[in-house]
C-alpha cells in the first residue's frame, strides 16, 4: 500500500472516531460536572463526587456497572454515561431537581446522594412513629435503625440508569407512566436475574408501602399522574404511583416476560411524540397489546382508579 493511501486511510479512521466521540460527548451534559472531583475506578463510565473524603460509593458503583453490562447486552448498545455523587448541601448546584439525595437521571448523567438522602430521613422518621408492629418487617432487611438509603440509593440508582437507555434516543413518551414502568421493569429484571442478594432491599419497602394502603395518595388516576408527574405531586403521592407500577413490573417479570424490555423500549422510541400524534387510551391499549404485550395493555385498562 502506498504511503499516501495509508495516510489517507488513517485520516479517515481518525475522523470517524472523532465523530463518534463527539456524539458521545454531546449526549452527556458536562456543564454540571464543573467543580466536581473525578474518582479513578475500574469502570468505563466517568464517576464524579462533590467530596472525595466521603467513602460510600463502592457498592453502588459495582451494582451500576453490573447493571450496565446487563442492559447493554439486552439493548445491544454500549451506553456512555456519567455518575455524580452529590452531598445534600451541594444538591441544588448540581442536581436537576430536589429533594437532596433523591436519585435522578437525565442528559447522560445519573445523579445520586453522597450522604444520606433527605427522603430517607423523612420517611424513616414517619415510619418509626407508627406502632412498631407495622414496621418490624423492615428491620431484618434495612437494619435495626432502618436505613432506607439501602432502597433509595442502592436500588433506585438502577432504575435511574435504565432511564438513560430511553433518554439517549431523545424521545418524548406517549405516557410518562410507560417511561417509569420501563425503568422499573428493567431494574426488577436485573436484580432478579443478576443481583439476587439485593432482591430483599428492592422488594421489602415497596411491599410495606403497598400494604399500608393509599391514605397518603390524594391523586390516584393515570390521568393525574400524566398531568402532575414529579413536581406537582407530594413525595408520598408520587411514591404511591411508583409502587403500583412496581407491583405490575414484578408480576410481569416473574411470569417470564423478560423480552418485554426491548419491546417496550422500541415502542417508546417508535411512538415518540416528537414524530407521532398522541394516542387515545383505546389506541394506546390496542398498540401496546400488539407491539409489546397484553400484560402492559392490561395495566391501562385495569387501573383500579379511573
Amino acid at each position: 500500500m502506498k504511503k499516501s493511501t495509508l495516510t489517507n486511510l488513517v485520516a479517515i479512521l481518525l475522523c470517524c472516531l472523532s465523530t463518534q466521540l463527539q456524539g458521545q460527548e454531546s449526549w452527556i451534559d458536562t456543564s454540571i460536572h464543573s467543580g466536581l472531583i473525578e474518582l479513578k475506578t475500574e469502570y468505563t463510565f466517568k464517576t464524579l463526587v462533590s467530596n472525595d473524603s466521603i467513602k460510600t460509593t463502592t457498592e453502588t458503583l459495582k451494582n451500576l456497572n453490573n447493571a450496565k453490562l446487563y442492559f447493554d447486552k439486552i439493548f445491544q448498545t454500549d451506553l456512555d454515561f456519567a455518575v455524580l455523587f452529590i452531598e445534600n448541601k451541594e444538591w441544588s448546584k448540581y442536581a436537576y431537581f430536589p429533594p437532596p439525595g433523591l436519585p435522578q437521571a437525565g442528559n447522560g448523567n445519573v445523579i445520586l446522594g453522597l450522604d444520606k438522602s433527605v427522603v430517607s430521613r423523612e420517611i424513616e422518621k414517619m415510619v418509626t412513629q407508627l406502632p412498631e408492629q407495622y414496621w418490624t418487617s423492615l428491620k431484618p432487611v434495612y437494619g435495626e435503625n432502618i436505613d432506607l438509603d439501602l432502597f433509595y440509593r442502592e436500588t433506585l440508582s438502577i432504575h435511574e440508569l435504565a432511564h438513560l437507555y430511553h433518554f439517549k434516543e431523545g424521545t418524548k413518551p406517549q405516557r410518562k407512566w410507560l417511561q417509569e414502568l420501563f425503568a422499573t421493569l428493567s431494574m426488577y429484571s436485573f436484580i432478579k436475574e443478576q443481583s439476587n442478594s439485593s432482591y430483599e432491599l428492592m422488594d421489602t419497602y415497596p411491599e410495606f408501602v403497598i400494604q399500608s394502603g393509599d391514605r397518603m395518595a390524594e391523586f390516584k388516576t393515570l390521568k393525574d399522574f400524566e398531568e402532575k408527574y414529579v413536581q406537582k405531586l407530594t413525595p408520598q403521592n408520587y411514591e404511591w404511583y411508583q409502587m403500583q407500577l412496581y407491583q405490575n413490573a414484578k408480576s410481569i417479570i416473574n411470569s417470564g416476560k423478560s423480552d418485554i424490555l426491548i419491546k417496550l423500549l422500541n415502542f417508546l422510541i417508535n411512538t415518540d411524540l416528537n414524530k407521532n400524534e398522541i394516542l387515545s387510551d383505546s389506541e394506546l391499549s390496542t398498540r401496546l397489546e400488539k407491539e409489546v404485550g397484553k400484560e402492559i395493555a392490561v395495566i391501562l385498562t385495569n387501573w383500579k382508579h379511573k
